[in-house]
Order: C-alpha cells, then structure tokens, then sequence
C-alpha cells in the first residue's frame, strides 16, 4: 500500500521545480542569497543549495512553469509585489493540473495505479470551495456529474461529437420547483474536444452553464421529470441511430426559440422524452441535446447511441 498524497506529487513535481527556477531567476538580476531567503520565507542556506543544483525540468514541465516563473519575476522586481497575485497564478496552475486527466493527477495516479481503478477525483472533488460548502444534495448532483463526465471521457468516440460550440453536461434538483437556470450544475468553460479528448477545465458547479440549463428548464417546466442534459452534434446518422434505438425525439429549427420548445414538449402528449433535435439555421450549429432523468440516465443513452456510431 502506498499513502502518497496529491499534495506530496505537487511538491516533488511542481513547486520544487517552480521555486527552483525562480531563485535562479532572482539571482541572476542581481538579488544576493539574503534577499531572495527573505522574499521566499526560506533560510540562506536553502537558496545556496538551491544555487548549487543544476535546474532539471522536463521539456514538457517547462511550457508550465517559466511563464509562471516570469510572472513572479516581473511582480518582485516592481519592489513592492502583490503576494496574493502571485500565489493566485501558481495555485491556478496546481489546481488545473490536478484535475482529472490532467499532468499532475496523472502523475499521481502513476505513482498509486489503484487510484486509476476506482476512479479518484479527489482533487477535484476537495479543490472546490462550493463543493466543500454545498448542501447534501448539492454535494450529490455535482459528484454524479463528475461520476459520468468521467465515464463518457474515456470514449473515444465522444470526442468527436462535441459541437464546434462546445458541450456540457447539466443536472437540476431533484425537486421539480428548483427550475431556475441556477438550480443547474454543469461544467464551468464547457466540455470541450482537444485532439481525440474531452477536457474541463474544473469541477461541476451551480449556474455553470446558461444554455444547456435554460433548454432543460423549459422541458422540466412541462416534464417535471427531466432534470439532466448533455448537448452533441447533429446529424443524419446521429438521427437514424436514435431512431433505430426507438428514442423519443422532438424536431426543432431554432434552439433560442423557447415558446417553440415549450409548445413542442406539450403537443408530445407523452411523460417520456429522449432528445430534442434542433436542426440549426444560418449562423446556428445543428444540435443535438440527449436528455433524462439523471446525469447517470444521460450518459447511459448517449453510450448506447455512440456504441452504433
């Protein structure tokens, strides 16, 4: 058994490299050994040793960690520097690099593989200040989003259905009154394709996506029972495959048109809704949006119509 902490990785991987860097950086305008223990909280004979070691950064790292290093440099030669902008623009860098997927939960999940296995997001998880604060259910529908973003994230196929708008996956209360635009959590900067991946730059969050919520609101407001939604593209064979599968699927044109909408869902005459298909105009990207009862429900359907495609 090996009880290494996220926070073990980060130093070793992380801020030793970036602190290492930035001494050299210091010392090389001029700063004397004194100064630059002072400015860093650390003891003079801490930075000699620092300015003893050769700098070893991977390739990889460096994209990383010298703009970081000029930032500090650029705030400490000012004289008087802003500590928390500093700490700000690191602890950004960390937390983007602990999330899932990402170079540092990568890293430690190399260092623990069982932590792949049961699918560890505790960084992400315990990052989040919302989420550390939130309400039992709240605490539930931002876990089940981050559950099946992973899920949908290790298919290959998803990738290549996300829109030129990019997606994202939303999950509402499980009480039906909780219908505003702000009851929704969803990822925050959307889920969006980066080569043959889906990335997210963070952990779920409430009021995270507008668009993707407004859609759901509106059917909930007829449905009360669809609460969840994710959005892929559309087309012909995006439709035969729904159709093959026997999904319940509303037509649209216009995806802003919300009385349209509405009144679509109310002619359905039917408790049970699968996808609503908007077939775009100019300036309109055609969409898909797959929709249920639960993210879990979501990510089920959308499996299944990717497993034909």
């Amino acid at each position: 058994m090996n009880l290494r902490f996220p926070c073990e990785t980060v130093v070793k991987n992380f801020l030793t490299s970036y602190r290492h860097s930035l001494i050299k950086a210091l010392a090389a305008t001029g700063w004397t050994q004194q100064k630059i223990a002072e400015s860093l909280s650390l003891t003079q004979a801490a930075v000699s040793n620092y300015l003893k070691k050769d700098l070893a950064i991977a390739e990889e790292d460096k994209n990383d960690i010298e703009p970081l290093v000029r930032q500090s440099l650029a705030a400490f030669q000012k004289g008087d520097p802003q500590l928390n902008i500093i700490m700000d623009a690191v602890c950004k860098s960390c937390k983007i690099a602990r999330s899932r997927g990402e170079k540092l939960c990568e890293l430690h999940m190399a260092e623990i593989p069982v932590l792949r296995d049961e699918k560890c997001m505790l960084c992400s998880k315990y990052l989040d200040k919302a989420m550390i604060q939130a309400s039992s259910e709240s605490r539930e529908i931002l876990e089940e989003l981050a559950e099946n973003f992973n899920r949908i994230k290790e298919n290959k196929k998803y990738a290549s259905i996300i829109p030129e708008v990019q997606s994202n996956l939303v999950l509402g209360s499980k009480d039906p009154g909780k219908n505003s635009i702000e009851d929704y959590a969803g990822f925050p900067g959307r889920i969006i394709h980066h080569g043959t991946e889906a990335k997210i730059t963070g952990y779920p969050a409430f009021g995270a996506s507008k668009h993707i919520a407004r859609i759901v609101s509106i059917i909930r407001s007829v449905m009360p029972g669809i609460r969840s939604a994710t959005c892929i593209v559309n087309n012909q064979k995006i439709e035969s495959t729904m159709a093959k599968l026997g999904m319940k699927v509303v037509k649209l044109e216009d995806e802003n048109d919300d009385t349209a909408l509405r009144g679509a869902v109310q002619r359905l005459g039917s408790t049970r809704i699968d996808a609503i298909v908007f077939t775009g105009k100019i300036g309109l990207e055609p969409l898909t949006y797959v929709l249920g009862e639960s993210a879990t429900i979501v990510i089920d359907k959308l499996e299944k119509l990717l497993s034909f495609l």
